[in-house]
């Protein structure tokens, strides 16, 4: 039993959204503001009515509807067309699996009509007040703000019953080290493995720790005090003042334990293990949560400390169905590019929208810059090292900050482009392409036939037109002079020919030496094209 397909509209960032899951493991990578963690609490908030641990309906409010969504109502009302209210939905679809836990869940009652076992929560106008909130609306003086104490929330199954959480076969989880108290999660788990060794013998704990909170109150430096305190009575009291221990039954053991790891306290130790050990006792009291929602486990946390907390995760959760959102290079290349599930702001793709050369190609990749392409905001592709420095300058140049200052990535992709454009077309991604020409303009035109003359809106492949510069040094040469490139390089060649010779041979050491000049260098046309705004 696994959830295969989330549905939502309008909650937060996702006015329209709709994405299939893995049966085990789903990593959710995304740039911020795309959605990974509004996705986490979506299938949390369908799966328990909650958010963040209170009923939805308690925590209503006009921020959790998408911006959208609410200034287009607005927008309409304003132009005088009537349109509905806007609304949350939230949709689950399980797979099939036939089991009887599973089967009351079934039905058609959701927005793809689609017979099988589910949930969905909504939140929509309460007909009762569909007046008051027309009223509202109606009068101008008001702010365009949804007014959500007119709203009620439906949580219901595709068979249309009425859900209780307690009768639930299915529970999510959702982890995130950087939002809990250091020692909240050890000190939790501590007290639960005390509980269920001692099981009827925590009396024995308690009476033991009631008698050393009593023996605390015999030591002199207490009594020296409480001797003080009672000398200042009428000072500040006319009752006897004096120091002691809570002996109530709200002071117990559970509550006063305090983890340690190596005899030093738990939260002196380094961020990294304390992620570490938080994230496994997490996992550990996950009870019998079907799915674990795991936001982002590479805080603080070394390549060696990754490698064990992912073998950890995989191995403990291998019953479970994982999602996971992260930003880590190395968390892909641990847990497989084939779980990857891409977001950006103009949607959604896995590997499987790729061409099959495309996923091998990326597949077999190293260093995985899939990740850097998906979370720029614009990105600008260069060929080599020497391209992606000389791009860098001439961005200086005319911006007067490097490119990452900006929000721009340049990537050297060696001679892949396509397998890269093929995700940007995908994701509509802001890509430029900087290449060479190598003196052949038409198969150059052929070559990205599918990308030219605005066939993909957000992709611009920049290159010269003329083949008599095929490639970036000669291009720097017709750009300024060779006396110009004689003083940058600290050279003295007499020909042109020399001079991109030396510069095609020591392509990197001449680029990075374009790149540290002070001169007022001018740069190739197409390079212009690919760092305008």
């Amino acid at each position: 039993m696994h959830i295969k397909k989330i549905k939502i509209e309008g909650f937060k960032t996702f006015r329209t959204f709709e994405l299939s899951l893995n049966k085990h493991l789903n990593i959710i990578v995304g740039d911020n503001e795309t959605g990974k963690t509004t996705l986490l609490e979506a299938i949390n908030l369908v799966l328990s009515s909650q958010l963040d641990g209170r009923n939805i309906q308690y925590e209503l409010n006009p921020y959790i509807f998408n911006s959208d969504m609410v200034k287009g109502y607005f927008a309409d009302l304003k132009n005088g067309k009537h349109t509905s209210p806007p609304h949350i939905l939230i949709e689950i679809y399980f797979d099939d699996d036939q089991s009887s836990d599973i089967a009351k869940l079934r039905g058609t009652n959701n927005s793809a009509g689609e017979d099988c076992p589910g949930l969905y929560l909504k939140a929509e106008l309460n007909e009762d007040f569909t007046d008051d909130f027309q009223e509202y609306i109606r009068k101008s003086e008001n702010p365009n703000i949804l007014p959500t104490e007119y709203y009620t929330t439906i949580w219901r199954s595709f068979a249309d019953r009425s859900v209780a959480t307690r009768n639930l076969p299915f529970r999510a989880k959702i982890i995130d080290t950087s939002l809990v108290r250091g020692r909240l999660g050890p000190n939790k788990y501590i007290s639960k493995i005390i509980s269920d060794v001692l099981g009827d013998n925590q009396l024995l704990l308690s009476i033991a720790y009631r008698k050393l909170k009593h023996s605390f109150m015999g030591e002199k430096g207490i009594e020296k005090i409480n001797e003080f305190l009672e000398a200042k009575k009428g000072d500040v009291t006319t009752k006897k003042l004096t120091v002691g221990m809570d002996m109530s039954a709200r002071s117990t053991w559970d509550s006063s334990i305090t983890a340690h790891l190596d005899d030093i306290l738990f939260d002196s130790v380094g961020k990294g293990e304390q992620c570490r050990v938080q994230m496994k006792l997490a996992i550990e009291a996950a009870g019998d949560s079907k799915v674990l929602l795991i936001e982002e486990p590479e805080n603080h946390l070394s390549h060696s400390n990754m490698y064990r907390l992912i073998e950890e995760i995989t191995q403990r959760g291998a019953d479970r169905q994982i999602v996971l959102t992260t930003h880590s290079n190395y968390v892909l290349n641990k847990l497989g590019l084939d779980n990857l599930k891409l977001l950006s702001q103009n949607g959604t793709m896995t590997m499987i929208d790729l061409s099959q050369d495309t996923k091998d190609y990326f597949l077999k990749l190293p260093g995985y810059d899939t990740l850097r392409l998906i979370l720029s905001p614009k990105t600008i592709l260069a060929e080599g090292p020497s391209d992606e420095l000389i791009v860098q300058k001439a961005y200086k140049k005319k911006h007067g900050i490097l490119p990452l200052e900006d929000g721009v990535d340049v990537i050297s992709v060696g001679t892949s482009f396509l397998r890269f454009l093929e995700i940007g077309k995908l994701l509509n991604l802001d890509i430029r392409v900087v290449t060479d020409n190598d003196g052949n303009v038409d198969a150059l035109r052929k070559k990205y036939k599918d990308y030219l003359d605005g066939k993909v809106e957000s992709i611009e492949i920049c290159f010269d037109n003329e083949g008599d510069c095929p490639t970036l040094e000669p291009q720097l040469l017709k750009a300024n002079s060779l006396g110009v490139l004689n003083r940058v390089l600290d050279k003295n060649f007499k020909n042109d020919k020399d001079l991109i010779d030396h510069m095609s041979k020591h392509k990197t050491e001449s680029a990075l030496m374009v790149f540290n000049s002070t001169e007022d260098l001018n740069f190739p046309e197409y390079i212009n094209d690919a760092i305008k705004k």
